[in-house]
């Protein structure tokens, strides 16, 4: 397991905030284009812009579904992945809530009761176990 998988689900959650923060940008734009129907004439410049940013929202909200779901499959298999790859209950929960659920890791910490310090020190023990592994299955081949 490299940390390019761990991060994986932490960037995607990313992906999603980034989206989320656009849609609510072109919402706040939208409601300040609708068009007065008071039955006189108007430039079409003006509904031809709202239509432009309805069809940004719609476009944005399908690619977020669509990142909802593949967040939720991408968290689950690496779920599966830490409990099976890591025999530490401790290193479990570590790895669960910082690269599955993504918390802080100040958070985490706390979540665990456990002192930020302690935490860093399994974290690194993680890492500089995989990497021991990673090293030995490399000279073997």
């Amino acid at each position: 397991m490299t940390e390019k998988e761990l991060n994986g689900a932490r960037e995607l959650n990313k992906k999603i905030r980034d989206l989320e923060r656009h849609l609510q940008e072109l919402r706040m734009s939208a409601e300040n284009l609708v068009p007065i129907l008071d039955g006189l004439p108007h430039s079409s410049e003006a509904k031809s812009r709202v239509e432009k940013i309805a069809l940004m929202i719609v476009e944005d909200e399908r690619k977020l579904t669509s990142l909802n779901e593949t967040i939720l499959l991408a968290k689950s298999e690496l779920a599966d992945k830490i409990l099976c790859e890591v025999n530490e209950p401790i290193l479990q929960t570590l790895l669960v809530l910082r690269y599955v659920e993504c918390l802080s890791f100040k958070e985490t910490a706390r979540r665990m009761r456990i002192t930020l310090r302690h935490l860093y020190r399994l974290h690194e023990k993680f890492f500089k176990n995989v990497t021991l592994l990673h090293s030995c299955a490399l000279s073997k081949s």
